[in-house]
């Protein structure tokens, strides 16, 4: 069985790629053989050529390959709804079988392909053989488009080997002792994920004596705006870091030195990595029902679930939090656990795996 992946470039920073990167490596067996076709501007490096030549590049793979299954990873945005609709048109002409795992979704954008867009979608994404969402939400607006072929409630991945080494033993002990408390807010910086309310819930703790320290790890358009309000707090320059984007060895030290991850989003999250990864690392979380997030968090038994991300919300969570010690450990612990038996890279790569061969099954 022949499986063509059709996403961005793998060197690229995003939560896709970083996907692929993981999963890509673990997929094959006796019976699946994988192929990454890469697309879009990071791999072309030629402007809005690429919209033209992904197309063409995809239709020769297609030739070349003559795939099984076609596994595509779109978002539901204009850009990537008109790209990926054109490669489903393209499969369904060479009669391939087709996976949709939509990666992110722009509920704007819902509102148009429900309206005026609605046509291009029975032409396309309706033909698909099969599709993976991260929200049960995405899911149901599929059914109400007239989507009558499997869907299945999919996660992002953590890697193996960010793991490596890491005690959650000695996390626990940490989450139950150590002074101050280590928070970490870790995404891209933007004011829909929280990051100015985090500061802002964060600076009205230190004002009152919190023994809590915080750590903005992340890039993105309000990196500006997030280091001149760190500025104004000079008082508070040793309690406040802002290290910029981490990966590798860097994001490794990050993840297994905090304590509690804050990431108060309301953006149009598919499922965060993030979240996962810090799971992973035994740290309580402080978040919003945004995208899959809403299908899996526990409230109280994996951290708090706040209805907004109104900093007043999140100071209350942080205080909850950091008040209870040995329930902070608990809820690491139960984080640690659940991560590791649902969102390594490894457990995906198998589900995934076992999903092709169903659709593929199905569909001959």
């Amino acid at each position: 069985m022949k499986v063509m992946i059709v996403g961005p470039d793998r060197q690229d920073p995003g939560g896709v790629a970083n996907y692929y990167n993981a999963v890509f490596p673990r997929l094959g067996d006796n019976e699946v053989t994988p192929y990454y076709l890469a697309i879009g501007s990071t791999y072309a490096g030629s402007g809005v050529k690429h919209i033209i030549t992904d197309q063409i590049r995809y239709w020769k793979a297609l030739s070349e390959y003559k795939p099984d299954l076609v596994h595509l990873n779109p978002s539901l945005d204009l850009k990537s709804y008109l790209r990926d609709g054109l490669f489903i048109w393209q499969a369904k002409l060479r009669n391939r079988l087709v996976l949709v795992f939509f990666r992110g979704w722009n509920e704007s954008f819902e509102r148009t392909v429900s309206g005026s867009l609605r046509w291009f979608f029975q032409c396309t994404y309706a033909r698909a053989d099969a599709f993976i969402v991260l929200a049960s939400k995405f899911g149901d607006r599929l059914r109400g488009w007239g989507v009558q072929t499997p869907i299945i409630l999919g996660t992002t991945t953590v890697a193996d080997e960010l793991l490596e080494g890491f005690s959650m033993d000695l996390k626990a002990e940490d989450l139950r002792q150590s002074q101050p408390v280590q928070l970490l807010f870790l995404g891209r910086l933007e004011k829909e994920k929280g990051v100015m309310d985090v500061l802002e819930a964060v600076t009205q703790l230190l004002e009152e004596g919190a023994e809590i320290e915080l750590t903005i790890a992340g890039d993105g358009p309000m990196m500006n705006e997030v280091q001149q309000v760190v500025a104004r707090l000079d008082r508070y320059r040793d309690k406040i870091r802002v290290i910029g984007y981490v990966r590798g060895n860097a994001k490794q030290d990050v993840l297994r030195s905090h304590h509690i991850y804050c990431f108060p989003t309301q953006y149009m999250e598919g499922m965060p990595n993030s979240v996962l990864e810090a799971m992973a690392f035994g740290m309580p979380i402080v978040t919003c029902p945004a995208g899959g997030i809403a299908d899996f968090f526990e409230d109280n038994k994996m951290g708090v679930l706040l209805p907004d991300r109104e900093s007043g919300g999140i100071k209350t969570a942080i205080i909850s939090l950091i008040s209870e010690r040995n329930r902070l450990a608990e809820i690491g612990r139960y984080n640690h656990e659940y991560a590791k038996t649902r969102f390594l890279a490894s457990c995906t790569a198998q589900s995934l795996r076992t999903y092709y061969k169903s659709v593929v099954s199905s569909g001959r």
